[in-house]
């Protein structure tokens, strides 16, 4: 992976960089591009760019789409041959060593020391890279439990409360494997687990293991922390708790057509499922059930109280390639983004944002299908997220 790094960062660097004189749009004002991804499905993109012109009626934004699998590869050629857009997403922590070491990237630390200020801010130590910050977040996704209440009352087995141990969970599992099918629930599992991502098992066991701070296990070479978690998810693969990992891979299943049509009752994954999954209900792309979501399980009850999860920040980075009153307003757009405003954009979208106030999740939980109890909101907000991807050379 390193000289994978190192292969990528050769390419970026060897193009030079003619700075980009075409700052005047068709009206006088600025023009400025942005990138994302599927645009389809990601409202995002569109919905940040359209209230920021509102807001700032002298700068038109221009959108970029990219390929979701292939984004990283598709954006890397684009800076190697100097025709990136002005402002780029960064989608998680595994590449941002590469695009940061690479010299493509704005400088950003000026706004990133006012963002750091906030108490509602998080995710961007992150992205500090030899004492330089080269992306701000705009989202933070964290990894917590989803639950179908539905399943569960039906099942007579009680909701999951922010107190299960992975211990509990898996008891819980081998409950719901006798009770689901006299509930009616004759083809689903008690859990899924997207077994195809480094996510699972590897981010759980990170996040949580007791063999010191996070940085220093995850680049250090001793992988003792993975057994446990791996063994679980083995278990209860022999168990028929879960879809195996062949199934999983072979089959290309989704998360969404498991969990969304009452295939399984429990799954853990990232917050950025939230908004789509009321959208899915509100469609009929999704079976209707009442859902919420809950910490994730923690290694033991002592861990408890301060529960430990993960997630990348997905944040923006801005072109070292232009200058002048467009790198100004390509600044500003991300100062903006990653503010309080741009949070409340998102978090009406359905997106959980990087900044988080007690405003923006009320507006984020406001929307229509969202679970409104107290436990699904201190999940999202008291959960302390660890990088998936801690930054270095290595990654």
């Amino acid at each position: 992976m390193a000289l994978v790094a190192i292969v990528l960062v050769a390419g970026l660097a060897a193009c030079g960089v003619a700075p980009d004189t075409s700052e005047q749009g068709e009206t006088g004002g600025i023009t400025i591009s942005l990138a994302g991804w599927t645009f389809s499905t990601r409202p995002e993109f569109k919905v940040l760019a359209k209230a920021y012109e509102k807001a700032h009626p002298s700068v038109r934004i221009d959108l970029k789409e990219y390929s979701a699998d292939d984004y990283d590869k598709q954006l890397i050629a684009d800076l190697s041959a100097s025709k990136s857009p002005d402002v780029f997403p960064i989608k998680n922590l595994r590449m941002y060593y590469t695009y940061a070491d690479s010299g493509k990237l704005a400088k950003l630390d000026d706004m990133a020391v006012g963002l750091a200020k906030s108490k509602d801010m998080r995710g961007i130590s992150g992205y500090r890279v030899d004492g330089s910050v080269y992306a701000l977040p705009y989202r933070q996704d964290v990894w917590l439990l989803f639950y179908n209440k539905t399943m569960l009352n039906k099942a007579g087995i009680d909701v999951p409360d922010g107190s299960w141990t992975w211990k509990d969970y898996e008891s819980a599992a081998k409950r719901l494997k006798s009770a689901l099918p006299k509930a009616g629930y004759k083809d689903a599992y008690p859990t899924y687990h997207h077994t195809t991502w480094q996510s699972v098992p590897q981010g759980f066991a990170l996040a949580q293991q007791d063999q010191g701070e996070a940085n220093s296990v995850f680049f250090g070479g001793d992988y003792r922390y993975l057994k446990s978690v791996y063994a679980m998810m083995l278990r209860m693969q022999d168990e028929g708790l879960m879809l195996s990992y062949n199934t999983v891979s072979s089959s290309k299943t989704t998360y969404q057509s498991q969990f969304g049509m009452q295939k399984a009752a429990l799954l853990p994954m990232a917050t950025w499922y939230m908004g789509p999954l009321t959208d899915q209900q509100s469609s009929g792309d999704a079976q209707r059930f009442e859902w919420g979501v809950t910490v994730l399980p923690q290694r033991t009850h002592d861990d408890v109280s301060h529960p430990k999860s993960f997630g990348d920040p997905t944040g923006f980075a801005v072109s070292g390639a232009i200058g002048g009153a467009k790198l100004k307003a390509a600044k500003d757009f991300v100062r903006w983004a990653c503010g309080e405003e741009g949070a409340k954009v998102l978090a009406d979208t359905g997106t959980l944002p990087a900044y988080l106030s007690d405003d923006v999740v009320d507006r984020f939980l406001a929307r229509k299908g969202m679970p409104k109890d107290e436990e699904s909101r201190r999940a999202i907000t008291d959960s302390m997220t660890i990088p998936e991807n801690p930054v270095g050379e290595a990654t």
